[in-house]
């Protein structure tokens, strides 16, 4: 069973490679090739590590492996989880989202805010978020995703 602990700047490789990979390999059922190829090619370590003082990140860990994430805004905003693609619904991405819901508790939030790809959408709406509106992301505002909420 995986172990969640925080998020460390030496996991943010393991982190951007585990993201590239569920993007091309889950994402891709519903999102047409040059949006996976956009997604996938858009964060890397270095992003990761500087964009980690503004978001809470854990990592679920397997025999020392890397096999989910999670991270959260300081005001109430799930930004995103990833699971690897061989590790999908074993539960790693309910003990992720669990984590996650905690901690923005503990920080005082009464609700949580999401964006929900088409692909994670059936998966938070079983976890009681509820949908909101639909709306888009990405360049060219084309790429659909579902405004979420939670109320703690």
């Amino acid at each position: 069973m995986a172990r969640v602990r925080p998020a460390r700047d030496e996991d943010c490789a393991a982190i951007a490679c585990l993201r590239c990979q569920t993007i091309r390999h889950v994402n891709a059922r519903d999102y047409p090739a040059d949006v996976i190829r956009r997604w996938a090619t858009k964060e890397n370590a270095g992003t990761l590590r500087m964009s980690g003082a503004g978001c809470k990140r854990w990592v679920a860990v397997e025999q020392s492996r890397i096999v989910g994430f999670c991270e959260h805004t300081f005001d109430g905003v799930l930004s995103r989880i990833y699971v690897h693609k061989d590790r999908l619904e074993t539960g790693i991405g309910s003990r992720l989202l669990a984590v996650a819901e905690a901690s923005l508790e503990r920080l005082g939030c009464k609700r949580i805010m999401l964006d929900s790809t088409v692909t994670a959408k059936g998966f938070y709406a079983a976890k009681r978020y509820r949908f909101v509106k639909k709306g888009t992301y990405g360049e060219n505002a084309s790429e659909p995703v579902y405004k979420m909420l939670k109320t703690l």
